[in-house]
């Protein structure tokens, strides 16, 4: 019997199993490696020495370099935003047959160079709608990606075997499979992630401003802001990588603003009154909606 095969049937999983690489262990990636570890044969790696080491700690096959991660039959880059596409180019003329999956949340640059290159590798998008405002590998949690959706964006250099692997690896990490284009999903992102970081931001500082407000803020202030703790470099690529949608982001919601100034400002209790109740019964069908995302 050989090791594969052993290794499959101590496993609760009827797939084959795959040996997946996974570069960059930090929030997603570590969190990724822990939860597909019991079912796929993982090795990860880190550019960070401490990174690897504590992954190694953690029970994690561990290599110490990139090329290291190859051969397999996917690797998933999990690095920070603006490393996706370097460790790509970096991996793809050693990739053979493996499929390139990285969690970026911001497709558009991926998609446009996948849309200008023909050769292989496959590279499908994969991203975790899933996080915490604590980062790196000690923050890694299986439980984040628990029934979270997970984006399958394939590009033009995505094939149906990289869409069965994407979506059986995100089915594996215990999330919900939801595919879109790069264009659908990097606007519902600018929605979904970009506008609370940036709206958290603005709240931080304006409350900082205010005098000292620490002592008396209850857990509705606290939860509000909470995504100001985001990593600067995250929440920078998050907004600037993704600026035409942001802005768009941005734009519906200060006409929104607007409205509720204008009532307030009127002394019209009614439309602020009306304005709360289309809030509470938008929330309500967020919640009722809260496996999709649209």
């Amino acid at each position: 019997m050989s090791a594969h095969r052993s290794a499959r049937d101590a496993r609760s999983h009827d797939g084959p199993l795959l040996k997946i690489g996974v570069a960059g262990l930090g929030l997603i990636g570590g969190s990724l490696a822990l939860a597909l570890r019991s079912k796929h044969q993982v090795l990860g790696f880190d550019v960070s020495r401490d990174t690897r080491d504590a992954a190694r700690s953690a029970g994690l096959t561990v290599s110490d370099s990139l090329e290291g991660l190859l051969p397999a039959d996917a690797v998933i880059v999990a690095t920070p935003l603006d490393a996706v596409l370097p460790t790509l180019l970096a991996l793809e003329p050693l990739a053979k047959d493996a499929v390139l999956l990285d969690v970026g949340s911001v497709r558009a640059r991926v998609d446009a160079h996948a849309s200008d290159r023909h050769a292989s590798p496959r590279i499908v998008g994969m991203h975790p709608m899933a996080g915490r405002s604590t980062h790196g590998f000690g923050a890694a949690d299986p439980a984040i990606l628990a029934g979270r959706p997970f984006l399958v964006v394939p590009t033009q250099r995505t094939d149906a075997r990289a869409m069965a692997v994407a979506g059986e690896i995100a089915r594996d990490a215990g999330g919900v499979v939801t595919v879109c284009s790069a264009s659908e999903h990097d606007r519902r992102v600018a929605v979904l992630s970009a506008l609370p970081l940036a709206i958290a931001a603005a709240l931080s500082i304006g409350a900082d401003g205010a005098g000292d407000l620490a002592a008396i803020a209850g857990p509705g202030f606290r939860d509000t802001t909470r995504l100001a703790l985001t990593s600067v470099d995250l929440g920078t690529g998050m907004l600037a990588a993704n600026s035409a949608n942001v802005l768009q982001a941005l734009s519906a919601f200060r006409e929104i603003l607007d409205e509720l100034e204008r009532a307030v400002a009127s002394g019209d209790d009614r439309a602020v009154a009306a304005f709360l109740e289309r809030a509470r019964s938008a929330r309500e069908r967020l919640e009722g909606g809260k496996a999709r995302v649209d």
